[in-house]
C-alpha cells in the first residue's frame, strides 16, 4: 500500500500532463498559400519558415501548400481570391492595388520615402490595424493582415552605366504602381510597368533599358544575365507583399489556431528581418563575382533635389478622391513615425 501511495502522485502528474484537456487540440487543416514571387527568391524563405513552423507547432495537424509566382491568380485577381476565401493565405502587393485601396497601399507604393525596413514593418502594422481609413479599405475587401516584410534599398540595373542624371534621360526603366512612375518621370526616365517575373524578357526584347530591383534579388530573377551594370543609388525601402487571409475565414477559425498563426507570423517577421539584412549585406560581392560592375552615381544630391516629396504627391492624389483631411492626417503620422 505504501508503494501505491508513493506512486499515486507520480501517476496523477503523468495523467495531468497527458490529459487531452491540457494539450493543444488543433483541427486537421490543409491550407493553400499563394505567393506572387518565385520560390527561388530569397524572401520566399520567410513563407516557407511560416508554413513549416505552423505544421511543426500544430503537431502536423495544420499543413500548408505553397503555390509560387502567381500560379493561383495574378495581381488583378488576388484580392478577391483571398477575400472570398478561395485562397487561404495570399501575398498581396498593395502598391498594385492602388486604385482599390489607395490608403492601404501607401507604405508599399512610395519610393524615396522610407529607409528603415524593420521600422517600416512596424509602421505598416500600426496603420493597417489602427488607421480608420486603412481599416475600412481592408474590411471592404474582407482582408485580415498577418505577416509583414520589407524589401531593401531599391536600385537600378542597366545595359549601360549610369553616372549622372543625364545618363538617366529617356532610359526605359521597370516600374510598378502609380507613384514609382511619377518618381522616374521626375528624373527624366521613362517608366515601364511590368511585374518582376517579366523583367528579363522586357530587357531582352529592348522594351526596357534598366530594371528596378534590390541587390539580393538580382541573381534569383537572373537580372545579372541581362544587365551588365548596377548602381549605388538607393531609392529607399518599401513594405513588401503583405500576407493576408479572408477576414471572415479568420474569424471562423478556433481561437487556438488564430493564436498559433499570430505567434508564428511574429516569429516569421523577425526571421525575415534578419534574413533580408544578411542577404543584402552579402549581395554586392556576389554581383561583382558574377561580372556585374557597380557604378558610383556622381550626382546624388541633384537626384535628391529632382525627386519631389512623394508623400506630398500621394496626399494631393488622395485629395482628388475627396479625402484630403484623411490623407494629410496619415501623411503627417507617417512623417513622425517613419
Amino acid at each position: 500500500m505504501r508503494i501505491l501511495h508513493l506512486l499515486t502522485p507520480v501517476a496523477a502528474l503523468c495523467a495531468f500532463a497527458l490529459s487531452p484537456a491540457n494539450a493543444q487540440d488543433y483541427p486537421e487543416m490543409t491550407l493553400r498559400y499563394s505567393s506572387n514571387i518565385p520560390e527561388v527568391v530569397n524572401t520566399s524563405e520567410i513563407d516557407k519558415y511560416f508554413s513549416s513552423e505552423i505544421e511543426k507547432r500544430s503537431g502536423g495537424a495544420i499543413k500548408i501548400q505553397h503555390f509560387w509566382a502567381n500560379t493561383l491568380g495574378g495581381e488583378a485577381e488576388i484580392v478577391d481570391l483571398v477575400g472570398s476565401g478561395a485562397i487561404d493565405f495570399g501575398l498581396i502587393v498593395m502598391g498594385n492595388q492602388q486604385a482599390r485601396m489607395p490608403f492601404a497601399a501607401v507604405t508599399n507604393a512610395l519610393p524615396f520615402t522610407f529607409t528603415d525596413g524593420p521600422k517600416l514593418n512596424e509602421l505598416t502594422r500600426d496603420i493597417f490595424n489602427n488607421n480608420p481609413t486603412v481599416k475600412a479599405e481592408l474590411d471592404a475587401a474582407n482582408l485580415h493582415p498577418l505577416l509583414y516584410r520589407y524589401l531593401p534599398d531599391y536600385r537600378l540595373y542597366c545595359n549601360e552605366p549610369l553616372k549622372t542624371l543625364g545618363d538617366l534621360k529617356n532610359k526605359k526603366v521597370r516600374s510598378y504602381g502609380s507613384f514609382v512612375p511619377i518618381m522616374f518621370e521626375s528624373i527624366g526616365a521613362v517608366p515601364v510597368n511590368v511585374p518582376p517575373v517579366e523583367m528579363i524578357q522586357a530587357m531582352q526584347s529592348g522594351a526596357m533599358d534598366c530594371t528596378y530591383m534590390f541587390n539580393s534579388a538580382v541573381k534569383a530573377f537572373k537580372v545579372d544575365q541581362v544587365a551588365e551594370y548596377g548602381t549605388d543609388i538607393s531609392f529607399g525601402v518599401i513594405s513588401a507583399h503583405t500576407l493576408f487571409v479572408s477576414k471572415s475565414k479568420w474569424e471562423s477559425w478556433p481561437d487556438n489556431v488564430r493564436a498559433l498563426i499570430e505567434e508564428v507570423a511574429a516569429d516569421a517577421e523577425t526571421y525575415g528581418n534578419e534574413l533580408i539584412a544578411e542577404a543584402e549585406s552579402k549581395a554586392v560581392a556576389g554581383l561583382e563575382e558574377s561580372g556585374m560592375e557597380i557604378i558610383e552615381f556622381q550626382e546624388k544630391d541633384a537626384l535628391n533635389a529632382a525627386v519631389p516629396d512623394m508623400l506630398e504627391i500621394w496626399t494631393a492624389k488622395m485629395g482628388e478622391l475627396g479625402k484630403s483631411d484623411e490623407a494629410k492626417e496619415l501623411a503627417d503620422y507617417i512623417r513622425e513615425n517613419k
